[in-house]
């Protein structure tokens, strides 16, 4: 199942290219801030069939809103197939809201979480801008505990802002992102007593995965899918973890996980190798998949 996926991978030669584009990136985001002026906070995008204010500067998300006008078709199809009108989701890891602000249209509620304070500022007037009413929005970063921890702020991808790597690499810190303090609460505690069955819980939050599973078991155990970032160099630089320890907080809860890079089901007993296989050969995913019965979901996008 895997083998096809290893075929594919990116040359040496354009994984040598990376950080010179990167830079490239980041300065595109300051030219076109001069562009728009430097008291411009954000630019009115009309994208994914909603308003979305996105950051000028950023050079991921925000350039795909700006330029193409959407931004995750494909993971929003998953989305909309595992929910309906009458469930209850979380997005924890929002950034602006591009599949956020879509789905909570489809549901009943939707709870966000956004780290970045200067992004969770931005999808609160998304949520106003669409006449959201739904949304429950929270402003901190969720882990295993109550506190605070430290968060860079990236700009050039804002998306990629995350808790200060344990392993300082240029890759993180190209753009220069300012360096923050940003409240730490675990999710069981934010939903607290209103016992919410969630059909879908959407996580990308950059590398603190593993800390925010640990801090939401009892929202875990009511929930039917789970679309999380399986990222090598997020688990070994930014968490410094293992597979094992990713899958942990996980395994009590799913009976099946989902591969859409690969296009590969596995029930519950070959977590833990199909995932060590994808860590070893290199190979990531932006969403793989935990659900309580086996997706009816393949590559075509169905």
């Amino acid at each position: 199942m895997l083998r096809k996926i290893r075929e594919l991978r990116v040359p040496t030669r354009r994984n040598m290219l990376r950080p010179i584009k990167r830079r490239l990136g980041a300065l595109a985001g300051m030219l076109s801030c001069r562009v728009v002026g430097p008291h411009s906070n954000a630019v009115l995008t009309h994208a994914n069939g909603c308003q979305l204010l996105v950051e000028p500067y950023d050079m991921k998300v925000g350039r795909e809103l700006r330029f193409r006008g959407s931004y995750g078709e494909r993971e929003l199809a998953l989305i909309q197939s595992l929910v309906n009108p009458d469930s209850t989701v979380a997005f924890i890891g929002t950034h602006v809201g591009a599949l956020a602000i879509p789905a909570a249209k489809w549901v009943r509620h939707a709870f966000f979480v956004e780290a970045n304070p200067r992004v969770a500022r931005l999808v609160a007037s998304n949520c106003r801008l669409n006449g959201l009413d739904n949304v429950t929005l929270f402003d901190c970063a969720v882990g295993e505990r109550d506190g605070e921890i430290a968060f860079i702020a990236s700009r050039a991808n804002s998306g990629g802002s995350k808790r200060e790597p344990a392993r300082k690499r240029d890759a993180y810190y190209f753009d220069r992102p300012e360096t923050l303090r940003v409240p730490l609460r675990r999710f069981d505690d934010l939903v607290g007593d209103r016992e919410e069955d969630f059909d879908l819980i959407y996580m990308d939050v950059e590398g603190s995965e593993v800390f925010a599973l640990r801090g939401m078991q009892n929202a875990l155990g009511r929930t039917q899918a789970l679309v999380v970032e399986f990222i090598g160099h997020h688990l070994r630089d930014v968490a410094q973890v293992t597979v094992e320890d990713f899958l942990a907080p996980i395994r009590p809860h799913f009976d099946w996980l989902y591969v859409p890079s690969s296009d590969h089901h596995a029930p519950a007993g070959d977590f833990e190798r199909v995932l060590d296989d994808m860590y070893r050969s290199g190979i990531d995913d932006d969403g793989i998949v935990f659900s309580r019965t086996r997706l009816k979901w393949d590559s075509t996008g169905g």
